[in-house]
């Protein structure tokens, strides 16, 4: 990235530009090169001015979260990144919605609807990363998926208009979100049902802990590397191909959930990639099935 254009998107957004930022320091897995230039706009005027400045000069972005759903290749990341998670946090419930901004961390938007005494997001206790992510993936766990709780979303478009959009108009399926080219959500307005606090904390608390003891929370990770097949789950599928706890340096299939891969504190993009080959090429020739990555893989070797 040459000095000009470091100077103007450092004088764009002052304090907000970030560049050459080693990415193992921004995502939960804790791997990953160094990315050009990491931007956090606060806010839709700052999110505008920068998308501007892209346009006129036809740089090349992604947008990521909290990198919690992320693995960053060794060799880094070449033009922008942007993350909306330290803004974009606003929140109010009424009548019956939530909205939310796409910044939001999903452990919040859990606990405001537990005051409101709004009952659907329980199951999605203890999944990471902010509701912008969430629904880009469509998360879910147990029943519930995200996408089926949302009324509308609001996100900005390639040709920078910010605008609401219909449920209706949404095209959510498992683990994915259908979304425009140059698309970036914004945020979401909920529509939960009414319930008992106390029931909603509980059911809560009792999700969280059964992650907590089937899940390696407690390691880096991006959390379930593969999404389940139709009628079968990933996990089990991996377990039964025998490789719980095969290690590639210092990244190992989790010996608690074989759906995870932790880095155990040297691991590489590059080990964890060749993990995931192994995976799929071992779970193939057992059972037919091609696995399908639920984490996203960005940048170069």
């Amino acid at each position: 990235m040459d000095a000009d254009l470091k100077e103007k998107l450092s004088a764009l957004l002052p304090g907000k530009v970030h560049f050459d930022i080693p990415m193992k320091d921004y995502t939960s897995f804790k791997v990953g090169g160094v990315a050009d230039c990491l931007v956090f706009p606060q806010d839709l005027e700052e999110l505008t001015r920068l998308l501007n400045l892209i346009g006129d000069r036809n740089l090349p972005y992604l947008v990521i979260g909290r990198g919690t759903n992320l693995l960053v290749r060794d060799g880094g990341v070449r033009g922008l990144l942007i993350s909306l998670s330290r803004g974009f946090r606003e929140m109010e419930a009424k009548d019956g919605e939530i909205r939310v901004g796409a910044g939001t961390p999903l452990s919040r938007l859990l606990k405001l609807a537990q005051t409101q005494e709004l009952t659907g997001l329980e199951d999605l206790a203890g999944i990471p990363g902010t509701v912008g992510g969430a629904l880009t993936m469509n998360a879910g766990a147990g029943s519930t998926q995200l996408g089926e709780l949302v009324d509308s979303l609001r996100w900005i478009g390639a040709n920078g208009e910010a605008v609401p959009v219909k449920k209706e108009s949404l095209n959510f399926s498992y683990r994915d979100l259908e979304l425009p080219q140059g698309t970036i959500i914004l945020g979401a307005t909920l529509r939960l049902n009414k319930g008992n606090r106390e029931e909603i904390r509980s059911r809560t608390v009792k999700n969280l802990l059964t992650k907590k003891k089937a899940q390696p929370l407690d390691q880096p990770s991006a959390g379930c590397i593969f999404r389940n097949p139709p009628d079968q789950f990933a996990g089990k599928l991996i377990e039964e191909a025998g490789l719980k706890g095969v290690r590639v340096r210092g990244a190992r299939i989790s010996d608690l959930h074989a759906n995870f891969i932790v880095n155990t504190g040297e691991a590489r993009a590059k080990d964890i990639l060749v993990l995931m080959d192994l995976i799929k090429e071992k779970v193939s020739q057992k059972t037919g099935i091609s696995l399908i990555p639920e984490i996203k893989v960005i940048g170069e070797d």
